[in-house]
């Protein structure tokens, strides 16, 4: 993998990141935001939580002026998360703000590290790498929940092939953002792996019990309905600055043709095509490495609304597929993906759905890897190969 790439990934996240600290002041930085971004959020919570204020969490105009009285004036925000990460918010609550930070970048980081170690390719150099990827950049500007999502990705998928109970409960921790799970329930479904998917069902039920338990059942209404219907209204940036982030087709074709009409054909058919390919792959005796890759980008392919700092999976997919693929267009497509969440964002403001299109670009390339690589179905070589998770990396 050349370090063009690297370079050309990195050029925008560090823009970002020198563009709110040129014009950092006692915190506040670029755009009427906070240093860690969107990790005031999340410390916002936790707050309310300890405050016992945790009434007014989803009620837009009071989160808002809480917040403001913890920070002063900032960017309209919302706590657009599930209730079952009130544990988490809270934990953090009782650290200082920029230890907070600090310790949620740095220890979900090292996680995602750590969960990197079986996917990393060993020509790339050390697997911690995998946090200095475009996305994962974006994801520490960010103070996202990037490395977090992405490190139970893959060690759920990891565990999967020798221990499906273990990959299931990993599965189901991924409630705090579902809809980043959806690809998986639909390649679990497909294999048939039914231990996981019971292990899954159980740990989001429990999750959801415990978190209703513990902090009331109206809140998870106020999430679905409230919540949901300010963030789906997202999917139309309008040319606010969220939607330069933003992975949906729908999104970037709204920046083209005015009218939902043709972007929501667009996204159709592309989140068609994506749940096809995994289900035919799932389907076929892939190495489950290679399914769950396919499935991580395919994941952002279909989702109407999702962003480029989630993509620290999909980054391992892009390197993964650069150091392997056989053909020099498969390359250019897992280069452009590693470069896209960055770059992409600069498209977008030129109106050029850059990111977007690079990851369908890049779910065809891994298709056409895979398709050219599977085994015959019911082979004693395929039923090997695909346990063969011990030995990844």
């Amino acid at each position: 993998m050349s370090p063009v790439w690297w370079v050309l990934g990195a050029l925008v996240p560090l823009t970002l990141f020198f563009g709110d600290w040129r014009l950092f002041d006692r915190g506040h930085v670029a755009g009427g935001g906070y240093w860690g971004r969107d990790f005031v959020n999340l410390w916002t919570a936790g707050q309310l939580i300890r405050a016992g204020e945790l009434r007014i969490i989803y009620d837009i105009p009071a989160y808002q002026a809480f917040q403001a009285g913890l920070f002063g004036p900032l960017d309209p925000h919302n706590y657009s998360y599930p209730p079952v990460t009130f544990p988490v918010a809270a934990l953090f609550s009782f650290l200082p703000y920029p230890l907070a930070l600090a310790a949620w970048v740095g220890g979900t980081g090292v996680f995602f590290a750590h969960a990197c170690r079986r996917w990393w390719p060993a020509d790339l150099g050390p697997h911690w790498l995998a946090v200095l990827t475009p996305a994962a950049l974006l994801n520490t500007w960010a103070g996202h929940y990037g490395f977090l999502l992405g490190g139970l990705f893959l060690l759920g998928w990891q565990r999967l092939d020798r221990h499906p109970v273990q990959a299931g409960v990993l599965f189901g921790c991924m409630l705090m953002k579902p809809h980043l799970a959806a690809m998986i329930a639909v390649a679990l479904l497909a294999r048939r792996e039914w231990k996981a998917v019971a292990a899954g069902i159980a740990t989001v039920a429990v999750l959801v019990a415990a978190t209703s338990l513990a902090f009331g059942w109206q809140y998870w209404p106020l999430f679905l309905f409230d919540v949901g219907s300010v963030q789906s209204a997202m999917i139309d940036a309008d040319g606010r600055f969220f939607g330069l982030m933003s992975t949906s087709l729908a999104t970037g074709v709204l920046r083209l043709v005015p009218g939902p009409s043709v972007a929501t054909a667009a996204q159709g058919f592309a989140g068609l095509a994506a749940v096809l390919l995994v289900l035919m792959a799932a389907r076929r005796p892939h190495r489950t490495r290679d399914l769950a890759l396919l499935a991580a980008t395919c994941t952002f392919v279909a989702l109407p609304y999702a962003f480029n700092y989630d993509l620290t999976a999909v980054m391992v997919a892009a390197v993964v597929l650069m150091v392997e693929a056989r053909h020099r267009w498969q390359r250019l497509a897992a280069g452009m993906a590693f470069i896209a969440p960055g770059l992409g964002m600069a498209a977008a403001y030129a109106s050029v759905p850059l990111l977007p299109l690079s990851l369908i670009a890049l779910a065809a390339a891994q298709w056409w890897q895979m398709r050219r690589s599977s085994l015959p179905a019911g082979s004693a070589t395929a039923t090997a190969f695909n346990r063969q998770s011990a030995a990844w990396g």
